[in-house]
């Protein structure tokens, strides 16, 4: 599963991939970021020893007992009849323990689930590294429409500053209006300068995902204002079972009973079966010796183990209850979130802003003519300014509602509404 999963999505994004490589550009999109990401992340390339790791640990769980080669050697010394050597007793032997009750088998398939364990947690490590690119291309793509809205800022209260200056010429406007307004310019304009560094910072932590730290693009790809439309929440209900989470549910059930059956196993006494060779020196003659050990009361003290497997295999369902409960709570919530984004987003677009615009012009040619005030003039200005703000978090709000239910069905952010 982990396999197919990774072949699909490189194969996806290798052609973006091969063209950013061999085209470098000044602008990034988001699915050559994710690309770069798959590729060069440090903590997923981590990821590909802890897999190569777990694959030696089923093999190592999956050996049988090792044969043991012995030697033993009695009245090697003593007093009288047994001094010096003339007594010893030399004896050389193989053996092994007979592991019953298929031990080896069970301890492989308990290593193998828990290496199925840590896929289904890499997969999910996958979607959060991914998310988080999304995440940081998003922001950085917000930086860039803030910066556009600073500039719009500077833009109207240059306008509005040459409004103040005609009318303070013909002497209808106060010296005290023209510093003012040029008090808000400069602070318009300290605004516009810190989105410069807020870019810098921003395009920095998105490289940093695919361990780099010179970014080499000057800007990100993103129309944070193209929405696509909401699906149902009964479609997302049902690809909720994706998630690596999800998944990560059965292989824990089936750990469990791998390792109830694992502690049975314990009841069934393990045999150190020993065959050899001994040789009496004082005669030079040899005889073949066998000896069998089995460990007594194992029926018994194996309970304790069997108990404690049943009780965590008891334990997986109500934990798997919870966790989808938790899920699907957690997705109804981002979804009305996308709801309220959109409903947001289509208000400001087609009745605040419009109208907002319309009302910036007949203020701007009513303070040319005398009939408002400059404070009423800012007023409206700071309105227009305010609903395109809001128009841009609406926008922003709903793609990181996406980015977010994208990760919780367990897809890349690529094929939703994303910027």
């Amino acid at each position: 599963m982990y396999s197919m999963i990774r072949v699909c999505v490189l194969a996806c994004l290798l052609p973006a991939a091969v063209a950013f490589a061999a085209v470098p550009e000044a602008s990034l999109s988001l699915r050559q970021a994710v690309a770069r990401v798959l590729e060069s992340n440090p903590q997923l390339q981590a990821a590909e020893f802890e897999v190569r790791a777990a694959s030696e640990r089923v093999r190592q769980a999956s050996q049988s007992t090792p044969y043991e080669l012995g030697i033993e050697l009695e009245n090697l010394g003593g007093t009288g009849a047994l001094s010096g050597a003339r007594s010893l007793e030399t004896t050389l032997s193989l053996g092994r323990v007979l592991e019953l009750g298929d031990k080896s088998e069970g301890r492989g398939e308990v290593a193998e689930l828990e290496a199925g364990l840590l896929h289904h947690d890499q997969d999910a490590q996958r979607l959060d590294v991914l998310a988080e690119t999304a995440r940081r291309f998003l922001a950085l793509a917000r930086v860039q429409a803030e910066r556009e809205l600073a500039v719009q800022r500077v833009e109207l209260l240059q306008r509005t500053l040459q409004a103040v200056e005609q009318r303070q010429r013909v002497g209808k406007a106060p010296p005290a209006e023209r510093r003012r307004v040029q008090i808000e310019l400069a602070r318009a304009e300290l605004a516009l300068e810190e989105t410069a560094h807020l870019l810098k910072v921003g395009r920095r932590q998105l490289a940093g995902l695919w361990g780099a730290f010179e970014p080499d693009f000057s800007r990100v790809q993103a129309d944070l204002f193209g929405l696509e439309a909401e699906p149902d929440f009964a479609v997302l209900d049902r690809m909720i079972e994706r998630n690596p989470a999800i998944a990560r549910l059965a292989t824990s059930a089936r750990l469990g009973d791998a390792r109830l059956l694992l502690a049975r196993t314990r009841s069934r006494p393990d045999l150190d079966l020993r065959a050899g060779v001994q040789h009496f020196n004082a005669e030079d003659d040899v005889g073949l010796m066998l000896s069998l050990r089995m460990p007594l009361g194992t029926g018994s003290r194996s309970r304790a183990w069997v108990n404690e497997a049943e009780a965590l295999a008891a334990r997986e369902p109500l934990l798997a209850q919870e966790q989808r409960l938790a899920l699907r709570t957690t997705l109804f919530a981002l979804h009305q979130e996308l709801l309220h984004a959109r409903d947001r987003f289509d208000t400001y677009r087609e009745r605040v802003i419009p109208a907002a615009d319309r009302t910036l012009d007949d203020y701007s040619r009513g303070y040319a003519a005398g009939r408002y005030s400059l404070l009423e003039l800012g007023e409206v200005r700071n309105t227009l300014l305010e609903a395109r703000m809001e128009l841009l978090s609406a926008a922003t709000e709903h793609h990181a509602a996406r980015i977010e239910i994208d990760r919780l069905i367990g897809i890349a952010p690529l094929n939703g509404a994303n910027p």
